[in-house]
């Protein structure tokens, strides 16, 4: 059984929202304090920085430490700029900015049956978007943020997944909330319906549509949930060139 890596937590939400969400309390009777119990933002600066990884980077001798926390320190500088926080009303997920006119790849499930997210990039900027395009078969959604003149930093896809069993692999996303977390661990293999399997610790709720990242800060996948085992699951970068191929032919112009 795979289980969503979306995170339950109090949100920090665009007063746009919350007003929305206070006149449907009352329209519910549910009242104020229900209201701020539910949604009042949380405390959400995060983590930022390699203080966030959660798995021993070496065992043995200091310099293969040293050189381990190098190459981690590398994907997090690569990567984490254009990693993002996504959100609805009462969950929380991950995602990483494709295009920097603000185009957004996310899980699915992350934002349910949604026609608008909000995003929150790893400056703090919040920015409301609307669910252009999703592939259920592989959990995949991307989310066109608003503002027509934005120049955001992406991700770098890597051209194929090279990796092999034992290899380092790295997470960054909001677990728990907290966003810009660098996780770390080991790709353990391609399974039968061709996701990617990782070691247990690697993920957790919160870090659903955040990047996987080989050693050298490329994205070889997206993160989307985790085995009855506590093993990570991700959808290759093949879907994911698929659907932003597609996207591509019919925006043709699109920066």
């Amino acid at each position: 059984m795979v289980k969503p890596l979306i995170s339950r937590q109090k949100l920090k939400v665009p007063l746009r929202l919350l007003a929305g969400i206070f006149v449907l309390a009352l329209g519910l009777g549910l009242g104020v304090p229900i209201l701020l119990k539910n949604f009042l933002p949380f405390a959400s600066a995060g983590k930022f920085g390699l203080g966030a990884v959660n798995q021993p980077l070496a065992s043995g001798k200091s310099g293969d430490q040293d050189r381990q926390l190098s190459v981690a320190d590398t994907v997090y500088q690569r990567a984490n700029p254009a990693v993002v926080t996504v959100y609805s009303v009462n969950e929380l997920g991950s995602g990483m900015v494709l295009k920097s006119s603000g185009l957004v790849l996310t899980n699915r499930h992350v934002i349910q049956n949604s026609v608008q997210a909000s995003v929150k990039t790893s400056t703090g900027q919040v920015y409301e978007g609307q669910v252009i395009d999703f592939d259920l078969r592989y959990d995949l959604a991307l989310i066109k943020l608003n503002p027509q003149d934005l120049q955001l930093p992406t991700v770098t896809l890597a051209e194929a997944v090279t990796v092999k069993p034992g290899d380092p692999v790295f997470a960054i996303g909001s677990p728990a909330g907290k966003a810009g977390t660098l996780t770390s661990g080991t790709f353990i293999g391609t399974n039968e319906h061709g996701s990617l399997q990782t070691s247990a610790g690697l993920l957790s709720p919160g870090n659903s549509g955040g990047p996987l990242l080989n050693a050298q800060g490329e994205v070889i996948g997206i993160s989307k949930g985790l085995l009855d085992n506590n093993s990570g699951l991700a959808t290759s970068i093949v879907p994911i060139k698929e659907l932003l191929d597609r996207y591509e032919r019919i925006h043709k112009s699109a920066p």
